[in-house]
């Protein structure tokens, strides 16, 4: 009796009870119990688009002296690197290549004919840049920015025309203001992109009237008018390049970090700062119309002469900021959500992915008292960390180990100092390239902020 009745308990609790015949499925099971969310389809990707980014293209002295020294002439005259410009950016081709489009910040005039000169904080170059940086991986430039003038307005004129010819689309100047406003629709992947570029700040404004040379001079209403316009010719996803804000600061101000959300709520996706020469946070906000837009304040210099004297462990850490940069990468992306409640598709165009690749300008300026020629070079800052690990485990660089060591400290310490600016979760390394340049490693990176 007492046994029956313990049972007669365990066969009322048990999940399955005491019964003969087939198991009863649990009411726990999840075929049982599936959600309406959960037997929605997944997310279908229609399209997506990696997108490259990088800071200031600062033609110093020293940099146009640089790639002079490594230009490679055949027996004709005909140069095989761009007059040298080529070899310049070898380390950055890797990351720049990798996208599906490029954009970089010419921070420069490229007048040969109309030039008046150049010196400090007067730029020009020659009109061999240009093929070198669309044989990087560059598809588009900005020439929105305070050097727009350097060369007068027949230096503009020029840089408009040889940009015009050459194998890079641009934005943010033109013959007349229109064309400096107008927005560049182009197709990437299967989606459609416009790009926008202004500046907040001149050297010296030369704008003088709506039919003549222009530079894109900030205003929020024109801008939001070219925002528009770019919608209305189809473009998914919105680029802004501004140029703006302090030097040398690596924190936005209060009125950039209000224009920045303006912008993108008013229907920009993508805005790339620039101007201060060092990096400064990427921000990630949510607009009211429920897009997540992206504000990179600063994507620093990419290439220039700036902190040529730094020395690592004798200077402070933040006067080497201006040699740092990054390749901000980005995709875009357009996504099919599945039927609404009105049973059309819910179809989205978004960021995704957001990572910075962080460089590192190589500058030799501490041995040209030697006599040396300048050697200009940047590179992937986690790349220049692996060689120098790889070489430090080398028997046959052990002559070299405290060199090795300091180089380690060197770039790990730059790393650090770019997470630390950019924001948590942005700071991306690329696998290494099977092959690495030549030249770029000849001269020790020992080697502010100072223009040439």
């Amino acid at each position: 009796m007492f046994d029956r009745f313990f049972l007669s308990l365990f066969c009322a609790v048990s999940l399955t009870g005491c019964v003969s015949g087939p198991p009863v499925p649990s009411p726990l099971e999840p075929a049982e119990v599936r959600s309406a969310a959960e037997q929605a389809p997944r997310v279908q990707v229609e399209a997506s688009a990696t997108f490259a980014a990088v800071g200031d293209l600062l033609m110093h002295g020293a940099v146009k002296k640089s790639a002079a020294a490594a230009a490679t002439v055949s027996a004709e005259g005909v140069s095989s690197n761009f007059d040298g410009f080529g070899a310049l950016f070898e380390g950055l081709k890797p990351a720049v290549s990798s996208a599906d489009f490029a954009f970089a910040n010419l921070e420069t005039p490229i007048a040969p004919v109309h030039g008046r000169g150049s010196r400090s904080f007067v730029f020009n170059a020659p009109s061999a840049l240009l093929p070198a940086l669309a044989d990087t991986g560059f598809d588009i430039v900005s020439f929105a920015n305070n050097h727009v003038y350097d060369q007068g307005v027949k230096g503009l004129t020029e840089t408009v025309e040889q940009l015009t010819a050459s194998p890079l689309d641009f934005v943010g100047a033109g013959t007349d203001c229109a064309a400096a406003r107008a927005p560049r629709v182009v197709d990437i992947n299967g989606v459609s992109v416009g790009f926008i570029a202004t500046t907040m700040l001149f050297n010296g404004n030369l704008n003088s009237g709506e039919e003549k040379p222009c530079a894109f001079d900030f205003d929020m209403d024109e801008a939001l008018a070219s925002v528009a316009a770019a919608r209305e010719q189809g473009a998914e996803i919105v680029v802004l390049s501004i140029h703006w804000g302090a030097e040398y600061k690596t924190a936005p101000s209060r009125g950039q970090i209000s224009i920045g959300h303006q912008l993108l709520e008013g229907g920009v996706d993508l805005v790339l700062g620039h101007h201060a020469h060092v990096l400064l946070p990427i921000e990630i906000h949510e607009t009211k119309d429920n897009r997540m837009g992206v504000i990179a304040y600063g994507l620093g210099n990419s290439i220039s002469n700036q902190s040529r004297q730094y020395i690592h462990g004798v200077h402070s850490d933040d006067f080497g900021n201006t040699r740092d940069g990054v390749v901000l990468l980005v995709d875009f992306v357009r996504k099919n959500y599945g039927a609404g409640p009105d049973g059309s598709d819910q179809i989205r165009s978004e960021l995704a992915n957001v990572r910075a690749v962080p460089t590192w300008t190589l500058n030799n300026a501490n041995e040209l008292r030697r006599g040396e020629a300048p050697h200009i070079r940047v590179l992937q800052t986690h790349h220049l960390l692996r060689d120098a690990e790889s070489a430090l485990l080398d028997p046959s660089d052990k002559d070299r180990t405290l060199e090795l060591k300091k180089e380690i400290e060197l770039y790990r310490t730059r790393l650090e100092e770019v997470d630390k600016i950019l924001g948590e979760g942005f700071v991306h390394e690329l696998r290494q390239p099977d092959t690495t340049p030549n030249d770029v490693r000849e001269e020790s990176p020992k080697s502010t902020p100072a223009a040439d």
